[in-house]
């Protein structure tokens, strides 16, 4: 079967209070990727037929993040998210298969989670399942309104919709369905004002509405201001050291590690405390890095020693060592070198065996 994704990244980002002109909310960056970047990266692995992602202000910019990974479609006046999700019909209405709806500000939120998502929805047969979390703390998001007799599910109300006993459910919707692609064209007209709306046309024309209670309350958590938006990095910085250090690279102090998730490490690489990695660095096996070094864009091959330095755009063979406080960018560094202290290298190619002061 046929699976289609729908991305909804048309928001502004008002909150994050940001005085540049045309910066969308999933352009903001995490450990050095921008949100929609994950959220891509995340369903990548479930190989869609095709990826929507509709872009609203600053559509240019959410354009060339997404680049050739997902069609994008600019949505000129942005509302809500139905009309959102509407902009993909000329593209999506009357094909087989299953859609994924997903929110571009849930950079937490796991492949393997979509996964049984899917898995559910299929196994039930339903015409649509939603994804829910259980939060002590619901407040922001739609709750989940259920007989409360049966627990068969009514309804999705955004917060601002909701009653005193309503806002009081702790069951919400982080804006993450799997509906099959006919019937979402079929029961979103115009009529409807948030996406949330469409369970409720659902349940009334009696087609099967199920949900996946998402057992880890973390993954749904969305990025609307910049507190939100360090979170999310306390979070992505916890699982990528916990990764690494499971495939043999040591982290010394993984409160101080800044690595970003793309990053590639060989075994027996030791990270010492306040070090920062970002950018496509790809590090081999048996360095020692740290503490205090900042290195983005590096391509370092094995047994080099690198402390206390700044570096971008760097490639280093073997067998280096690189003493403190050193500043080099855009520099090609071969095999069995010393660059001494307090170096500053600009554009150079240093050929093996040499020593730089």
């Amino acid at each position: 079967m046929k699976k289609y994704a729908i991305v909804l990244a048309a928001g502004k980002g008002t909150r994050m209070k940001s005085l540049i002109g045309d910066h969308t909310k999933v352009s903001y960056p995490i450990m050095g990727k921008p949100i929609i970047e994950y959220v891509l990266d995340t369903i990548k692995p479930l190989g869609f037929d095709e990826t929507i992602v509709v872009a609203g202000f600053g559509g240019e910019i959410t354009r060339k993040l997404v680049g050739g990974r997902a069609k994008v479609i600019q949505e000129d006046e942005v509302s809500e998210t139905a009309s959102s999700v509407n902009m993909s019909r000329s593209e999506l209405e009357g094909k087989e298969g299953l859609t994924l709806i997903i929110y571009g500000d849930l950079p937490l939120l796991t492949t393997v989670s979509i996964e049984r998502l899917f898995k559910k929805h299929l196994k039930n047969n339903c015409a649509l399942t939603i994804m829910t979390s259980v939060l002590e703390k619901p407040e922001g998001y739609a709750r989940i309104i259920r007989d409360h007799k049966s627990n068969v599910i009514l309804s999705v109300k955004e917060e601002n919709k909701c009653d005193e006993y309503q806002k009081d459910i702790s069951e919400v919707n982080p804006g993450v369905y799997v509906v099959y692609n006919k019937l979402l064209f079929k029961y979103l007209d115009k009529n409807i004002y948030t996406i949330s709306e469409i369970v409720e046309k659902f349940v009334k024309a009696k087609e099967k509405v199920e949900t996946y209670v998402l057992e880890d309350a973390v993954e749904i958590f969305s990025i609307n201001d910049r507190v939100q938006l360090a979170y999310g990095a306390r979070v992505i910085r916890k699982r990528v050291n916990h990764r690494l250090m499971l495939s043999g690279v040591s982290i010394e102090d993984p409160d101080t590690a800044y690595i970003s998730p793309d990053i590639e490490i060989g075994p027996d690489t030791i990270i010492l405390p306040n070090t920062t990695i970002m950018g496509k660095t790809k590090i081999g096996c048996n360095n020692w890095i740290g503490p205090d070094a900042y290195l983005n864009d590096v391509t370092m091959e094995n047994n080099n020693v690198v402390s206390y330095c700044w570096m971008n755009n760097v490639k280093i063979g073997n067998d280096n060592h690189i003493e403190p406080y050193s500043k080099l960018t855009e520099v090609e560094i071969g095999d069995k070198c010393s660059i001494e202290s307090f170096v500053e290298l600009n554009k150079k190619k240093i050929k093996t065996g040499l020593k730089v002061k």
